[in-house]
């Protein structure tokens, strides 16, 4: 008979419920990956909307040059722009609404065009949000706010609507500065409390530079610029008249811009403004007078600012493209996805309660149905087919120090597989360590880690692709089939490439590259391309015989490339980001990526990095990557091999991977 204290199966009870309160937390606060999608408009027309729709909070949109047509809805916390700034998207909006409603918080929507004749360009209806590089044209409102507060507006142009911008009552402390305007009326505001320059920045103008507070640009300011510091010696102010905008304020921009845009150079971006808190923050310099400006706003109702019907036009509709002024890399960085669990904490923070009411009403079931179980030993824990991970002691309980949890391999194969060991998992799927009795050797065994249709076949199309390859230089596909569930047995190496501290010697690092060109030269003459080259799609034998694993986004030339993309970022080939402009991959992207894995091999880094999707984009499609500095008297062969593979335009680069194993192995005979 056993004996249980009181106090100690209080002290259990505690300590089962905390353990479930702590992994809800854990639950709450785990990492969510974000997703970028890029679109080269050849779907259907409103995929775009349908792309938006999949997103989720976080999640990263980016359009090639070209025009869509429609008006678009975003609901969701996205970043939404152009993957080249020097060849925006064009969105071609019709209608009575909006081109392009923002009803979420924390959106982002940085250089594209909205152009056409819907009645609004773009519609803020929510908070948080940044719009920056547009251009607006054509509308009888270009920007509109309703309800929209600490929204941020820089760097755009917008010209040629009847309204520039306009901000119902309710609509505060927004930021407005550094824009173009050049509209039948820029501005119009039923709100004093939002600001319309910004605090002091570092630009550069007339080849100065210069630090101090910007403004925008107006064509009716006309204000004198006795300094030279291409902001206007007095304040600019816009007073809507007469009963066409009734219950307007005067809005005040302290510090307007002489010349448009093109003129200013951001050098670096200073923090102006607390968007985040309650209101708005004094800005250094500025009394609070001067920040909203204006007069009280009369009487009237809520929603958007309706203009009365007057005579004259909205303005000519005008097609520019983005603002030939910069911004500085620093700001951009400020534009970062947000945090989506922060979002659906503010968002359900009725949930909090709820889950510790079910935390505390589990743990009390729990107890019971424990108390209810016969005194007898717990059978011992089969954990042969598992693989057993210690969790880190930050969230073992000090009672129970040997908590524990395994993957495991699927239950239909595991009598196929018995033993099977996790190793490791990537997109699509999951590797398992296991044994062949049968063959006296260790094998790989990859599974879906989902079984839905998406997953389903880019499983089967990464079978089907690599069954057929067999090479010294590719990982050898033993068997594989899709019942009772897909899996494929593979060679198991037990190294991967990502493994090794970079940089390496050029000796090895020819040798490795040697090894995976002739891999690629054999995949190539059977009509395969890989498209992922990387160090972790490299395995290493214990003899350092590299071998290619992961064909899973490769492609048998002459099939058709779906408009929706997939690669690894600072891996991908200009021809994978912007195929508009340097057409479809082909084995020429394999030379492409061959020629950054020597790089980073060499130099411990990739050719082309930044701090965020944008800026590693354009460094990819624009800049030429810093020389390799080995202190080898091959040091410029090597660099001339790595150029001539790194050659933005597929026909610059070598015409095939024997071309490039051909030089490398001059390389290896210099040496």
């Amino acid at each position: 008979m056993r004996i249980s204290a009181p106090g100690a199966q209080m002290t259990t009870f505690f300590y089962r419920v905390l353990f479930v309160l702590l992994l809800f937390a854990l639950l709450v606060s785990w990492p969510v990956a974000a997703k970028v999608v890029t679109y080269n408009g050849t779907g259907a027309p409103g995929e775009i909307q349908g792309i938006i729709e999949n997103a989720s909070n976080g999640d990263s949109i980016f359009l090639y040059g070209g025009t869509y047509a429609g008006n678009l809805v975003i609901d969701r916390s996205i970043v939404f722009g152009a993957i080249d700034s020097a060849d925006p998207p064009r969105i071609v909006t019709s209608g009575a609404g909006a081109g392009l409603t923002l009803s979420a918080d924390d959106i982002t929507i940085n250089g594209i065009s909205v152009l056409g004749n819907a009645s609004t360009g773009i519609l803020v209806a929510s908070n948080d949000n940044r719009i920056t590089g547009s251009t607006i044209s054509g509308h009888s409102t270009g920007i509109a706010f309703t309800s929209g507060s600490h929204n941020v507006l820089s760097g755009n142009t917008i010209v040629g609507n009847g309204v520039g911008i306009s901000l119902d009552r309710s609509s505060d402390s927004n930021l407005v500065y550094f824009n173009d305007f050049n509209n039948t009326l820029d501005a119009v505001s039923q709100s004093m409390d939002n600001i319309w320059f910004s605090a002091g920045q570092e630009y550069q103008y007339q080849g100065k530079n210069l630090t101090g507070p910007l403004g925008n640009h107006w064509p009716g300011a006309g204000s004198a610029d006795n300094n030279g510091d291409g902001v206007g010696d007095s304040s600019f102010s816009l007073v809507p008249g007469g009963q066409a905008y009734p219950g307007a304020v005067t809005i005040t921009d302290s510090a307007p811009l002489v010349a448009s845009l093109s003129a200013y150079t951001i050098t670096k971006a200073v923090p102006f403004v607390d968007i985040s808190g309650a209101g708005l923050r004094q800005q250094s310099g500025f009394p609070a007078s001067q920040q909203s400006g204006g007069i009280q706003p009369g009487t009237t109702s809520g929603g958007a600012i309706q203009p009365v019907p007057t005579s004259g036009g909205a303005g000519q509709s005008l097609s520019g493209g983005l603002p030939s002024g910069s911004l500085p890399s620093d700001l951009n960085q400020q534009i970062q996805p947000p945090n989506p669990v922060v979002g659906f904490l503010i968002n359900f923070w009725y949930l909090i309660p709820v889950a510790l009411v079910i935390s505390v009403a589990a743990g009390i079931w729990f107890e019971r149905s424990r108390r209810k179980k016969p005194d007898h030993p717990e059978p011992a824990r089969d954990t042969r087919n598992a693989t057993v991970v210690q969790k880190n002691e930050g969230y073992a309980s000090p009672a129970q120090p040997g908590h524990e949890y395994a993957i495991r391999l699927p239950a239909a194969l595991e009598r196929k597989y018995p033993g099977a060991e996790y190793l490791a998992e990537g997109g699509v799927s999951r590797v398992f360590k296991a044994r062949d009795e049968k063959n006296g050797r260790d094998i790989a065994v990859k599974v879906p880690i989902r079984f839905d249709e998406v997953t389903g076949t880019q499983f089967t199309k990464e079978l089907s692709i690599w069954e057929g390859l067999h090479h010294e230089n590719i990982v050898e596909l033993y068997a594989a089939n899709i019942f009772p569930l897909p899996f494929i047995e593979m060679e198991y190496v037990h190294r991967s490439l990502a493994e090794v501290p970079f940089p390496i010697d050029e000796t090895r690092a020819v040798g490795i590259l040697m090894g995976v060109a002739e891999g690629l030269r054999y995949a190539h003459g059977q009509g395969i391309v890989h498209r992922d080259i990387k160090p972790g799609n490299i395995l290493l034998t214990p003899d350092g015989i590299p071998k290619i694993t992961d064909w899973g986004l490769s492609k048998a030339q002459g099939t058709k490339q779906s408009g929706i993309i997939g690669f690894s970022l600072e891996y991908a080939a200009p021809e994978q980001l912007a195929p508009n402009l340097f057409g479809e991959p082909g084995p020429w992207t394999d030379i492409y990526q061959l020629g950054v894995l020597f790089y980073e091999m060499l130099a411990g880094h990739v050719p082309f990095s930044g701090a965020g999707v944008g800026e590693i984009t354009h460094a990819i499609l624009h800049d030429a990557p810093a020389p390799v500095v080995t202190g080898d008297k091959n040091e410029e062969i090597i660099n001339t091999i790595i150029a001539r593979c790194l050659r933005k335009r597929p026909e610059d680069r070598y015409a095939s991977v024997a071309d490039l194993i051909t030089d490398l192995r001059t390389l290896g005979s210099s040496g």
